[in-house]
């Protein structure tokens, strides 16, 4: 198929990709405003040493490591509900954190995620101060000069807008996977297509050029009507009688022999007068 007929065949049924976006949009936005309000917040924290020492440098990224490992244990997540009150179980709080390091930046970032968004700050802020806690106590014992923090560099902050779900994106992305797969059910629903309702569809079925059609019958037309030569029309109805101008239609009867005869005479005697 060359790409005007492709267009041809789009513009045959264009309602039908319209119709399957349409209905893939409204799907999408209606699942999308069921689903619960889940909001996000983040904290840092970040590692430092008591002075420029490239063995306290390494041993912060080195706990770096080890808190990303730690901090997604029932134990951590045991004593953060302890210590903020949460009422929630171990599985649940950790369920709503996420951690990532970065060693080389010496940064460690938590991402919560709850339906509440005052929580969800609270929840980050509270793991942030348990861990800013824990290396104070861990390093009074260690001397001044080797010792090494974990603080945050500011609260966590609540969320005033949703991160999930994504009505506006989900609607967008379902409305052009639906116009898509609309495109590919109009070319699936002319391939099956078999009928002939145009000369062009007769040119492409048969291979055979189209030297004429008959204009479709119309049930509720009873009559047709006539022109005859004086510029007036008559009607012929079936099973009914032909107005009287018809008769201009009759084949004229031909002339008699005599004045034939006189015609002929009066060619020759010119063709005669003119030699």
């Amino acid at each position: 198929m060359q790409l005007k007929q492709y267009l041809k065949v789009i513009r045959k049924r264009w309602w039908l990709a319209v119709l399957v976006s349409l209905a893939a949009a409204s799907i999408a936005f209606l699942y999308s405003a069921v689903q619960p309000k889940i909001y996000e917040t983040e904290v840092t924290v970040v590692g430092t040493t008591a002075k420029p020492d490239t063995g306290l440098d390494n041993s912060v990224k080195s706990e770096l490591h080890r808190l990303q490992s730690t901090i997604p244990t029932s134990n951590t997540a045991a004593r953060l509900n302890q210590r903020g009150a949460f009422d929630l179980s171990p599985d649940q709080i950790l369920g709503k954190l996420k951690v990532q390091t970065k060693p080389d930046e010496y940064i460690l970032k938590i991402t919560v995620d709850d339906t509440d968004p005052k929580n969800a700050a609270k929840i980050a802020n509270t793991l942030a101060d348990l861990i800013q806690d824990q290396y104070i106590e861990q390093e009074s014992t260690t001397p001044d000069d080797s010792k090494i923090f974990f603080s945050k560099i500011a609260p966590a902050a609540v969320p005033d807008r949703p991160s999930q779900p994504r009505t506006l994106l989900n609607t967008g992305a379902a409305a052009l996977l639906g116009l898509v797969l609309g495109l590919i059910l109009i070319f699936v629903v002319e391939y099956f297509d078999n009928s002939i309702h145009t000369e062009e569809d007769v040119a492409l079925f048969t291979g055979l050029n189209v030297l004429g059609s008959l204009p479709s019958w119309q049930p509720g037309r009873r009559s047709t009507t006539l022109p005859n030569s004086k510029g007036l029309s008559g009607t012929a109805g079936f099973g009914h009688s032909a107005d009287a101008s018809t008769d201009s239609l009759r084949p004229t009867e031909p002339k008699p022999a005599n004045d034939l005869k006189n015609a002929n005479d009066l060619k020759k005697n010119q063709s005669i007068q003119g030699d």
